[in-house]
């Protein structure tokens, strides 16, 4: 599993001239270390003395950035396991007509989940934005910084993981499919930068006060 692996070996693994692990895999840990990262200042806010009335609220958050961050790491794997699965399908023989239609199923179904995993990881990393929002504006103003640094990765995690839903496109012949997922991405691009700005506003803010 890549996620075993050590940050060295990770990145080791990265750096060769195989194509996957690629940027699919990682958005997805950049994600998983944004939730991580607000699983964090959701615990130091939970301990801080003075910041009792936010107790079940910081429970909630570190809950909810936990599961992400263990989803996340999943699908870390899950991309590059969904790259594999299109190389297979493409592989496939095509010798006659039962074979060939054998061989386009299995394409299109490869391709789907090729999109399909990045578009949730996507939307997981815009939920860690959202969770930083609140962090920044109720967590413990000494751990703003790594809010805010939480919602930098889960920026990159979005748009990264954006790109993968987007150049795998092509790979389905369906256009109503494919505008759907084009449109729903785009807009979860636009949300995710809106929200990531408002975080960078908040935190500069709590900083200079």
């Amino acid at each position: 599993k890549l996620i075993s692996l050590s940050v060295g070996g990770f990145t080791n693994e990265l750096s060769t001239n195989s194509p996957a692990p690629g940027g699919g895999s990682v958005a997805a840990l950049a994600g998983s270390l944004g939730a991580a990262l607000s699983s964090m200042v959701a615990a130091l806010t939970h301990e801080k003395k003075g910041f009792e009335s936010q107790k079940s609220e910081m429970d909630m958050i570190g809950q909810d950035a936990q599961i992400i961050k263990d989803r996340l790491a999943f699908l870390v794997d899950e991309d590059t396991r969904a790259f594999n699965n299109v190389m297979a399908a493409n592989r496939l023989p095509a010798i006659d007509d039962a074979e060939k239609t054998m061989k386009d199923d299995a394409i299109l179904k490869a391709n789907q989940y090729a999109i399909d995993v990045p578009f949730e990881v996507a939307t997981l990393c815009y939920s860690i934005i959202q969770l930083a929002d609140v962090l920044v504006s109720k967590g413990n103003p000494n751990s703003v910084s790594d809010a805010e640094v939480a919602a930098e990765v889960a920026l990159a995690g979005v748009r990264g993981a954006a790109m993968n839903v987007l150049i795998n496109l092509p790979g389905v012949a369906d256009g109503d499919y494919c505008e759907e997922k084009r449109k729903n991405i785009n807009k979860l691009i636009e949300k995710a930068e809106a929200k990531h700005d408002l975080v960078f506003g908040k935190t500069i803010a709590v900083i200079d006060s």
